[in-house]
């Protein structure tokens, strides 16, 4: 009787969070830096960012699928850590593969950024199964880290004894997930959390400073929902909520002077 009632309040307040995100966002927008939607025209002032997100996960499905997600808060549930593609995410992250392939405008990626969460992963593999390889894991890129379980990384170990052959590792620092237990983005909401809209820019830095021109980023829609966010009067097109295994393209421009004193 009072799930439509409880959905329409969710809805409701999930708008007014989305729009505190921009607000947030705007004071943490770096002022040399620019994003907008469409490839890069320049390639000496700007980089090409193919912006994905992960295929669908088993937590989408049953969040999707079960009455009581959300009111017996199921995402908590420790089956759901660190989830992986359903056969139907699977099947997105092929279509992608197929769709680039036959787009005659598309220009492969030089370097694949994924998240550390093992759905971004089989997404980058599935998307982009001619390479380049090895992909790069970056914890930056990761989703906004909250409370649910599906956004809870597996041991390093174990993600590199699935993940090796194509991905590369070196930047994750710790075995377990410090961040998890250490680093909550849920202040002051988690939809609109400081520290994940800190942790963009730190992508964005981190991006600028990369030798490759034509960068692909694999990572969740929240947290690239706080990404786009920053630049609120240039990126506005990029800020809809992402489907399963959909690709955006993104100009990305840094100042010279500014790339120096980072």
């Amino acid at each position: 009787i009072i799930v439509g009632p409880v959905r329409a309040r969710r809805r409701v307040l999930s708008a007014v969070a989305l729009r505190l995100v921009g607000v947030l966002a705007r004071v943490h927008a770096p002022a040399h830096m620019t994003l907008r939607p469409g490839a890069a025209d320049d390639r000496d002032s700007e980089k090409t960012i193919l912006f994905v997100r992960h295929g669908e996960g088993w937590h989408n499905k049953d969040a999707r699928e079960l009455a009581n997600w959300h009111t017996d808060n199921l995402g908590q549930l420790v089956k759901y850590r660190d989830a992986e593609l359903t056969p139907v995410g699977e099947s997105q992250c092929a279509a992608l593969a197929d769709k680039l392939r036959a787009d005659a405008s598309h220009e492969a990626p030089e370097l694949v950024v994924v998240s550390t969460l093992s759905r971004a992963i089989q997404t980058a593999a599935l998307a982009f199964p001619d390479g380049p390889r090895p992909f790069v894991a970056s914890e930056l890129a990761r989703e906004r880290i909250a409370g649910h379980e599906c956004d809870h990384r597996s041991p390093l170990s174990a993600l590199r004894e699935k993940f090796e052959h194509v991905v590369d590792f070196g930047h994750v620092a710790d075995e377990e997930d410090v961040l998890w237990t250490t680093h909550k983005e849920v202040d002051p909401h988690e939809m609109n959390a400081t520290r994940c809209s800190e942790r963009a820019v730190s992508l964005l830095h981190w991006l600028a400073r990369r030798p490759e021109q034509r960068i692909a980023v694999v990572s969740h829609w929240v947290f690239l929902k706080h990404l786009f966010a920053l630049f609120p009067t240039t990126a506005g097109d990029l800020q809809a909520n992402f489907h399963n295994a959909e690709l955006r393209v993104a100009a990305l421009s840094t100042s010279v002077a500014s790339l120096k004193e980072l």
